[in-house]
């Protein structure tokens, strides 16, 4: 459905984490398909994840954006949560652009930050590899995150005088946040930022062979109060600069 409808294969997906679906659908001339007509999506009903998949193109490339995507803590399996990645790669898509709100553990990393994610720490006790029919699950995860991509990224954002940070992502099942000892066990594990989805992704995106660029935008400072809907807020206001990257990017 996706070929038919993006009027033939797929160069990049975008997968857009809470908040931040209006960086790149706004920016999309194509139709808009609920996943309630993709067979087999999972069915999100979640604050900041609107779920539809957007196509158009942009820079003379096919795009679909998904606005939305499920989680491990809404009770879906690892094969659900790495469904809109293999659907990409089997309509074509080569690159697969993974974004997120994410809590800031790095000092420096401050809310409205965007950060490139140079390499993950996953602590949610799944993997989508796990009793699947992969035949080889034995993925190398060196160099995930593609360093050509954040090189690429970097320069773009430059053009709009927008500074990326960099750091390593650590993905959690949740739903609930961190406490404080937990997020000074994360930033001793070696965490920049944390959040509730991407990680997954990443693998099954690597075992399909796509190329992957992740961005989280720090939605909060851990280890204060925090709630959905300051992530939300946060989240709403960056979506612009985000934009802005993929724009030049």
């Amino acid at each position: 459905m996706l070929r038919r409808h993006a009027g033939g294969p797929l160069h990049v997906a975008v997968v857009l984490g809470s908040g931040l679906s209006h960086a790149v659908t706004a920016r999309l001339d194509g139709p808009q398909i609920g996943y309630s007509r993709l067979d087999g999506a999972p069915n999100l009903m979640l604050a900041g994840h609107p779920g539809s998949a957007h196509l158009g193109t942009w820079a003379e490339r096919r795009i679909v954006a998904f606005a939305g995507r499920p989680h491990l803590y809404q009770g879906f399996s690892p094969r659900d949560v790495t469904y809109f990645v293999r659907l990409a790669a089997a309509a074509g898509a080569h690159t697969v652009v993974l974004t997120n709100a994410a809590g800031g553990i790095e000092p420096e990393l401050t809310p409205g930050d965007l950060m490139l994610i140079s390499d993950q720490i996953n602590l949610t006790g799944a993997s989508p590899l796990a009793g699947g029919p992969t035949p080889n699950p034995f993925v190398d995860m060196n160099g995930a995150y593609s360093p050509a991509l954040r090189e690429h990224a970097r320069t773009a954002a430059a053009h709009f005088g927008i500074t990326l940070k960099e750091g390593i992502y650590a993905g959690v099942r949740g739903p609930q946040f961190e406490t404080p000892a937990e997020i000074r066990m994360l930033r001793r594990l070696g965490a920049d930022a944390v959040g509730m989805s991407t990680v997954l992704e990443t693998i099954a995106a690597r075992t399909l062979g796509l190329d992957v660029l992740g961005i989280s935008l720090i939605a909060n400072k851990t280890g204060g109060h925090v709630s959905h809907e300051d992530v939300l807020s946060v989240s709403h206001d960056g979506s612009e600069r985000l934009s802005q990257v993929l724009r030049a990017l």
